[in-house]
């Protein structure tokens, strides 16, 4: 491998309405964040059936939010202290408001992590049995929505981002028509009990084992506080289930009072108990310049990447914002072939040059790809 050095650290992931996101960026600023990663997605929920079409099932059950991502990067020790600041600041414990969750990853970045200048007077509750599933599907493609069959679960809140696909499409010739390279992807926070469970009803109710279906996978979470608010639309009551189900949780200290038993009708696709058999690589380089860099990796074991569109933004001390388009490539590889697509990258980046990139990786488990079924 080459002459690198990964470190471990924490990726605080914030996930938002777009009315806070201004607030955010201020907070962020005042806590010694430079400079992070923001990403616009949307939040699906379920509304309330109000009229005659709700209750016929003639109009769409789903509403979508406007939501915007952020990513930062602390120390593994300042993760949970700035979560709790999270919290505190955005209000994020009133259903709605929004998810943060860290995740520890090893990264490969020459910029120094930022010094947290916090003073708290106590902490928030987090919940530490957590587990991300990421889904990946074809927007054209003819299977359920992903967020909807996680809405109609009640598996939790999906946040919904847009990604271009590349790879087993790539190498399909005439047929790669069938498959669209436009990609959504799907983030799902869910108790680590169920993760695989709800995922095999995810790929089967979402119809994922289709040709072109997509795929998905889970990660570890460290830490963190899901939205809880899975409806919205007329409430009845003085509290909502979604709001009852947080309040337990957080006497609880955990999910696993809520454990559920998923079952499907045709064999297992996932075993019972996860398995990190496999890296999550994320590739963050500035737009445009990521195609040679995939392709090495395709060549050396990745089965393909999701591209995603981000903004690298720079926080100025006079509050303003400096913005750069980047583009993250998500792949997810087997262990043993992680350090030759790692090298692969590097590589490129040796001869063209560059240095203005990021390279982060995280255990991926429970690994389903359409193009594997036999």
């Amino acid at each position: 491998m080459n002459n690198f050095e990964f470190i471990e650290v924490s990726r605080i992931t914030l996930v938002i309405h777009h009315g806070l996101s201004k607030v955010a960026l201020k907070l962020f600023k005042d806590i010694g964040i430079k400079t992070l990663m923001f990403e616009s997605a949307r939040t699906a929920r379920l509304r309330t059936k109000t009229n005659l079409f709700d209750i016929l099932g003639i109009s769409d059950p789903i509403e979508d939010s406007p939501t915007d991502i952020f990513r930062i990067i602390t120390t593994t020790d300042d993760s949970e202290k700035v979560i709790s600041y999270i919290i505190d600041k955005l209000d994020l414990k009133a259903s709605g408001r929004g998810s943060v969750y860290s995740q520890n990853i090893l990264e490969l970045n020459g910029k120094a992590i930022p010094e947290i200048k916090i003073d708290l007077h106590g902490k928030n509750t987090l919940l530490h049995d957590l587990t991300l599933i990421t889904g990946i599907q074809s927007v054209s493609g003819s299977g359920e929505n992903i967020s909807k069959v996680a809405l109609r679960l009640g598996a939790g809140v999906p946040t919904v981002s847009l990604g271009k696909g590349t790879g087993i499409r790539d190498r399909l010739g005439l047929l790669r028509i069938t498959i669209s390279p436009e990609k959504e992807i799907t983030y799902l926070l869910v108790p680590s009990f169920d993760a695989n469970g709800l995922q095999n009803l995810l790929i089967e109710k979402g119809k994922l084992n289709r040709p072109g279906g997509g795929f998905m996978y889970q990660t570890p979470i460290k830490y963190g506080l899901v939205d809880s608010q899975v409806t919205v639309g007329y409430q009845n009551r003085a509290a909502s289930l979604e709001q009852i189900i947080a309040a337990i949780d957080d006497i609880k200290k955990g999910t696993s009072w809520r454990r559920r038993m998923f079952e499907v009708d045709e064999d297992r696709v996932l075993p019972t108990k996860t398995s990190y058999t496999h890296k999550e690589i994320s590739f963050i380089c500035p737009v445009e310049h990521s195609e040679d860099y995939i392709h090495a990796a395709m060549d050396c074991g990745a089965a393909g990447a999701t591209m995603t569109l981000l903004k690298n933004v720079t926080l100025n001390d006079d509050n303003s914002y400096d913005f750069s388009n980047y583009e993250n490539a998500i792949m997810c590889v087997r262990k043993e072939d992680e350090n030759k697509v790692i090298d692969a990258i590097l590589n490129i980046a040796n001869e063209k040059q560059e240095n203005n990139w990021i390279i982060q990786k995280i255990p991926a488990s429970s690994i389903y790809a359409t193009y594997k079924k036999k």
